[in-house]
């Protein structure tokens, strides 16, 4: 049997000052590591604030001494390569190393005009009022035709291993003589998206290839999108190129008109003593921008299948002419059908576009996508980086081909939006526009819901007119067509909600 006895607490045998039992020594063992976490914690945090201020002191004291040298240099001098101020003399890097101690620091220098109020400002859009300095000018005072008032220094030193700023510092250097009037231009480029809003950290490059010296000019837009380029030697032959790029956006340059073709974004001319605006869109690119599947007429992919492709940036306003910076003939998808485009500028594409003709005896009959208003063409590739899904390609769509040259292709459908409200929604019309049409069976599909058209007018090869009655009917709807023995359905892809037509309120 056990003994009762060994359940009490046993404790160290006692000397005649003290005794301690094992609970007592754990607390206290407890007690002391909790101690000395707190006391390395502290002792961590002390060295690493240490560290951190040693750091920064010595940044600063390289911002100092670069500032200082800047200050020493002639007035002409200040200058960055690529900058966008003239220099008569050697322009200084934009960016250089310097070591101190054991930290190495990035110094980067960014030198710029300042337009100050207080002889009056050059004559800036409103949205870029901000660029005359302490502005508005006093009412009634006269435009300064010479916006070089004085120079903005700004330094920014970084400690290269950890990117960390260490310090920044900002002055203003104004020339020992007064300003004179200049005989160059100014030049103001504003970055946008395709929403409107300002692209703020895009780089910004000018170049004329046909002045002696070759002007050479870049910089980085504000927040407000705003990139200013003063010392602007004049040209009126629209022969400046400007160009934008951004990490992550898609890059956009002007172009010259081509015969009697106007560009969208056209190169500029600069004039003396007058500022030129240009505006330039550019927007948000995936990587995984565009996903095509090729398919037959039954929905079994064709392998290897061959298609052209199209769009982008429209490369002029004629609505004629439809050249778009994007052109890819030739490409092959793999065994599944597929094709996956990479970092497509956002905007509209057109596949098969020649002929309808993809690849020799093979047809585009119709097309589907899962995003945007339509999913008929153009396939629109949307800006941003993350698709509507959450997840994959940012536009997904499927080409069905045909190798019979009689098979019935849709290339377009109006209407695409009616209202149930209408007074006319009991005879809806839509007119179908493509190859192989006339005498096609035509009908409206949502879900088992199926509602029949009838014939309007003549139809022809190439276009066709139906009606039907959409009363009480909403949301969107299928539109299936046969002629010829084969059958077509028009409508969207998941995870999309595209039908053929759509009915609202």
């Amino acid at each position: 049997m056990i003994n009762i006895s060994i359940m009490k607490t046993w404790r160290i045998p006692k000397t005649d000052n003290a005794g301690y039992s094992i609970p007592e020594l754990v607390v206290a063992m407890v007690i002391l590591v909790i101690l000395s976490v707190a006391v390395m914690s502290a002792y961590t945090v002390l060295v690493s604030s240490a560290g951190l201020a040693k750091m920064k002191s010595a940044g600063l004291g390289v911002a100092t001494q670069q500032l200082e040298y800047l200050r020493s240099l002639p007035y002409d001098y200040l200058a960055t390569t690529g900058g966008t101020i003239n220099s008569s003399g050697p322009k200084l890097p934009t960016s250089k190393e310097m070591t101190v101690g054991r930290y190495v620091f990035t110094v980067t220098t960014n030198i710029q005009y300042a337009d100050d109020a207080y002889d009056g400002c050059l004559t800036y859009p409103a949205a870029q009022s901000y660029l005359c300095r302490n502005g508005p000018p006093k009412t009634g005072m006269a435009v300064d035709a010479n916006p070089r008032d004085y120079k903005l220094v700004d330094v920014v030193v970084r400690e290269k291993k950890t990117n960390r700023e260490a310090s920044r510092v900002s002055t203003q250097i104004a020339a020992r003589v007064a300003e004179t009037g200049g005989n160059t231009g100014a030049l103001l480029v504003t970055i946008i998206d395709s929403t409107g809003q300002p692209v703020g950290g895009a780089t910004v490059h000018v170049v004329n290839n046909t002045l002696a010296p070759i002007f050479d000019q870049t910089t980085i837009s504000d927040a407000n999108g705003t990139a200013l380029f003063l010392d602007v030697v004049p040209d009126s032959g629209k022969d400046f190129i400007v160009s934008a790029s951004n990490p992550g956006y898609s890059s956009l340059t002007t172009i010259a008109a081509s015969g009697s073709l106007v560009p969208t974004y056209p190169n500029i001319s600069v004039l003396a003593q007058q500022v030129t605006s240009s505006t330039l869109t550019i927007d948000q690119v995936a990587t995984d921008s565009l996903q095509v599947t090729v398919v037959d007429t039954a929905g079994s992919a064709v392998s290897n299948a061959t298609f052209s492709i199209k769009g982008g940036t429209k490369l002029y306003t004629s609505t004629v002419d439809q050249s778009y910076s994007y052109l890819q003939s030739g490409l092959v998808a793999d065994v599944s059908g597929q094709y996956t485009f990479h970092n497509l500028v956002p905007g509209p594409y057109y596949v098969c576009f020649t002929n309808d003709l993809c690849s020799s005896g093979s047809y585009l009959t119709v097309t589907q996508t899962a995003y945007g208003g339509n999913s008929l063409q153009p396939i629109v590739v949307p800006a941003g980086s993350t698709s509507q899904s959450g997840a994959g390609p940012m536009q997904l769509a499927k080409l069905f081909t045909s190798t019979s040259s009689s098979a019935p292709r849709i290339k377009q459908i109006s209407p695409t939006e009616f209202s149930a409200s209408s007074a006319n929604i009991a005879t809806a019309q839509l007119t179908l526009t493509g190859a192989n049409l006339a005498g096609a069976v035509v009908s409206l599909r949502q879900g088992a819901v199926v509602v029949p058209t009838i014939t309007v007018g003549a139809d022809t090869a190439s276009s066709i007119k139906r009606e039907a009655n959409l009363t009480g009917k909403t949301g969107t709807w299928e539109i299936l067509l046969d002629n010829n023995n084969i059958a077509l359905v028009q409508t969207g892809l998941s995870p999309g909600t595209l039908g053929g037509i759509n009915v609202g309120p």
